[in-house]
């Protein structure tokens, strides 16, 4: 994309007056609002053109990037506002980068947009004049065009007749961890594989995951303890899109845990997905309703409280979701109902929220919740737990209530500004301020 095409779409700039000095030098005055994925460190060190601020009350330009994973790619959007004297000169810009992109290639896309997206500011600050314009022609370098501009999101994916995976994406994970001492160590293993292909109409979706854990533990009087924990589990589902609010899906899963005594478990299910806003917006915003129903049959490792070794119910839930993402901050609430439809006392209710909100220059807020009502832990071994186990969290605890919470407050005060990357000692791993 041509930096100076990206001028010229932003139409002719009028004068504006001289901005007071910021560090020595009238350059703009930036602040970047990216949870993850965008290596802040990295851009502040290759951008340098520009005042990176560390509040948005400081800031001429406040750049909110939303980031969403789809089968194939991760979707950043880019929502420059401007403030001040840019107040009212807006514009959103999307990059796509691909699962197999590295770190590097993603934080250097990330440096790409941002650097594009400011032309229409910097032109109005003394850096023009360092401005230069390039231009690159991707498509006969055989790179594909993974940028667009455009008010709304247009995906711009491969046909399938010019993708040789058919846009199908597969994952493979393996990792162990070793611990020893004295008196305990423990070993674990995790490994999965997933597939997964991601279109405007479908997005599909299958992988099995194994895990064993295990730990020895020594006491005084010389007895042992050995606690083995093992879990594994299958699922796959296919997602339909219906129209620009609505989607439907069916899935099927499968899974054994010492955890929750299931020797076997097999879960079929539907729903069915309306969203108040439309699914491009879901980056930035969503509100969704939804209706499932399914039918699971359980086999248990141990006779349940309830003298069963096997069983099969149905069950039918409906949930709400909502979420947006804002420059003041963001904020996310969930509400889910659940029970079996032959046996209405066995049902689970649970609600989770979490705000984050700016409150003033340096000063934020956050706060999270959640409670669950369980009436559905049919699962529940006869015998019980012993102390160990509950100790060593082997076994679910039968419970009525559970609940989650907590808040933050965070304020920084100094300068405002945020130029300088310095990473001296800055490894945990030195042990350079850490007593043990």
């Amino acid at each position: 994309m041509s930096l100076f095409a990206l001028a010229g779409l932003t139409g002719p700039t009028s004068a504006a007056p001289a901005l007071e000095t910021t560090e020595g030098t009238e350059a703009l005055r930036l602040y970047l609002d990216c949870d993850w994925g965008c290596d802040f460190t990295f851009q502040r060190s290759q951008i340098t053109y520009v005042n990176w601020v560390r509040d948005r009350q400081d800031a001429e330009v406040h750049v909110l990037v939303t980031i969403q994973s789809g089968g194939n790619s991760r979707e950043y959007t880019f929502n420059f506002i401007g403030l001040e004297r840019f107040e009212g000169v807006d514009q959103r810009l999307i990059h796509t980068s691909s699962f197999t992109d590295t770190d590097d290639e993603r934080r250097r896309g990330v440096q790409r947009i941002l650097e594009l997206g400011l032309v229409r500011y910097v032109l109005e600050t003394p850096q023009a004049e360092g401005l230069v314009v390039g231009f690159e022609n991707g498509e006969e370098q055989g790179e594909p065009h993974r940028d667009h501009f455009h008010p709304e999101p247009n995906h711009l994916v491969a046909d399938p007749e010019d993708d040789p995976w058919n846009h199908w994406v597969y994952r493979l994970r393996l990792n162990t961890d070793f611990r020893s001492e004295d008196r305990r160590d423990s070993q674990s293993y995790q490994t999965s594989a997933s597939a997964g292909r991601t279109t405007d109409m479908w997005r599909m979706g299958m992988g099995v995951f194994y895990s064993y854990r295990e730990s020895n533990f020594e006491f005084e009087d010389g007895s042992t303890f050995k606690n083995v924990s093992r879990s594994t589990s299958y699922f796959g589902q296919v997602i339909r899109t219906l129209a620009p609010h609505w989607g439907v899906g069916v899935g099927a899963s499968s899974r054994r845990s010492t955890f929750l005594n299931l020797d076997n478990s097999y879960r079929a299910a539907a729903a069915i997905e309306y969203n108040f806003f439309p699914y491009s917006e879901s980056s930035e915003r969503e509100f969704t309703f939804a209706y499932f129903i399914g039918g699971t049959r359980l086999d248990y490792e141990e006779i349940t409280v309830f003298d069963k070794l096997e069983e099969t119910f149905t069950d039918q839930g409906a949930y709400i979701a909502f979420g947006m993402e804002r420059p003041w901050g963001e904020a996310h609430l969930d509400l889910q109902y659940s029970h079996f439809i032959d046996d209405f006392d066995r049902s689970r209710i649970e609600f989770s929220t979490d705000v984050e909100y700016h409150i003033v220059r340096g000063l934020s807020f956050d706060v999270y919740a959640g409670i669950s009502r369980i009436r559905d832990q049919i699962y529940l071994p006869k015998g019980g737990a012993t102390d160990a186990e509950v100790l060593v969290a082997r076994r679910q605890l039968e419970t009525d209530l559970s609940f989650r919470g907590g808040i933050q407050l965070r304020y920084t005060f100094g300068s405002i500004y945020n130029n300088v990357v310095n990473s001296r000692l800055s490894s945990e791993s030195s042990g350079f301020s850490r007593i043990f």
